[in-house]
């Protein structure tokens, strides 16, 4: 069931982007996190218990846990376990969930504005839709950006795809959930307390997976020289390490490409994805996992 709710919700988030992207926005992104989070701070704000660490976990852990309740409650053998009704509803609850959790769109989809402004030689919009893409103030000439927007495709296709996908085979929909929001979270607060720790421990798996992948899709012997350092310390921040083995297993790109690595490396992402997803697909088909 995990692979064919894998597959249905690729193809629900992948239609969202073609062709209703204003509702896609509205269901595959944090937006929802944002407007619970703010439920949630209005019922406990003025607790105080809430300010710490206890009202991190709250706001992350309470949406999980309601997900793993029903899985756990769907494995107890009650009047609808191994029934129709009931695995259709598990099918379209995992669905949901991945498709809450998937995007909100590619990164070639993101990159599109971005890559028809440098075929135009408009820099300006270029520089501008780089600036949307990374979220950090653009350099000082087209390359300097191109090299931002290479690592970016790294993070994002890591974020937004790969670990959910790792997390999903792993732990389930709830494990899926559990990372997007603690990524969601951090996205507008500071880097510490208990939200960071977890996106630490929850990043240091899938990163390692993607690593392995970028490595088998790209150049290998470069990609092993800058990694092979850092593949086992717990301390290397999983996104950074990502990236890292992103940029370095792109190897060597044409020299003479005037529009940089971004495209090289957005290629890249698309195959090490390849490979991810075939692990994931016999990692179902052996009963890998706890979904």
């Amino acid at each position: 069931m995990a692979l064919l709710a894998l597959i249905i919700a690729l193809f629900i988030e992948h239609y969202f982007h073609k062709d209703t992207k204003q509702l896609n926005q509205k269901v595959s992104h944090r937006h929802w996190f944002t407007r619970y989070q703010e439920k949630m701070t209005s019922w406990f704000g003025e607790q105080s218990w809430f300010g710490k660490w206890v009202g991190e976990a709250v706001v992350l852990l309470a949406p999980v846990l309601v997900i793993y309740w029903v899985y756990a409650w769907y494995q107890h053998d009650w009047w609808f376990h191994g029934g129709l009704l009931g695995s259709l509803f598990m099918l379209a609850l995992a669905v949901g969930v991945l498709v809450l959790c998937l995007g909100p769109e590619s990164p070639r989809k993101s990159l599109k504005a971005y890559y028809d402004a440098r075929a135009e030689h408009q820099e300006q919009t270029a520089f501008e839709e780089a600036a949307l893409f990374t979220g950090q103030e653009t350099a000082d000439s087209i390359e300097a950006v191109d090299q931002q927007v290479s690592k970016t495709i790294f993070r994002k296709s890591q974020t937004r795809y790969f670990a959910v996908v790792i997390w999903f085979m792993i732990l389930g929909p709830a494990g899926a959930l559990l990372y997007r929001l603690t990524n969601w979270y951090l996205e507008k607060q500071e880097h510490q307390g208990f939200a960071y720790k977890l996106n630490l421990i929850l990043e240091w798996i899938p990163a390692r997976i993607t690593a392995l992948a970028y490595l088998l899709a790209g150049d290998m012997g470069a990609g092993v020289k800058v990694l092979k350092k850092d593949f086992l310390d717990f301390d290397v921040d999983g996104l950074n390490f990502v990236e890292s083995a992103g940029f370095a297993s792109l190897g060597f790109y044409e020299s003479d490409d005037k529009r940089g690595p971004s495209r090289w490396a957005l290629k890249l992402a698309e195959r090490a994805g390849v490979i991810i997803f075939a692990l994931v697909a016999i990692m179902s088909l052996l009963g890998i996992g706890l979904y």
